[in-house]
């Protein structure tokens, strides 16, 4: 089967998508060094965590590209937390911007959609217990 193996999240300012990112997440980033463009590798897991998987961090490549992508974002990565009240407010306090409150899945627990700082969105899940 083929799995998601790597994410990556794009950044028109990529220190305050760095700082948002790790006040909400706690992740950790790491610059890449030695390739052609400015890119970070994204720490959301201890490397080598079965079923998980770790991101990149890369500026956006211009505004006419940004133009022709718009209506297709990409993919939306939903990232699993242990309170989600506690990380929303993390998001809103770090500038972002919570676009559907936390509503509840039925069998799957707590689910809100977000912006990041830089207008990517993403979910954030507090799985049912």
């Amino acid at each position: 089967m083929n799995k998601v193996v790597h994410f990556e999240i794009v950044a028109v300012d990529t220190k305050r998508a760095i700082d948002f990112y790790t006040k909400v997440f706690g992740w950790e980033f790491k610059k890449f060094e030695g390739g052609e463009m400015d890119y970070w590798i994204i720490m959301s897991v201890p490397e080598n965590t079965p079923g998980a998987i770790n991101g990149g961090l890369r500026k956006e490549m211009g505004t006419d590209v940004k133009e022709r992508t718009k209506s297709v974002n990409g993919f939306v990565s939903i990232v699993a937390v242990e309170n989600i009240d506690e990380i929303l407010e993390k998001i809103e306090m770090g500038g972002g911007e919570i676009m559907q409150p936390k509503m509840q899945v039925p069998k799957v627990g707590w689910l809100g959609y977000c912006l990041d700082t830089e207008g990517n969105m993403f979910g954030v899940l507090q799985p049912e217990m």
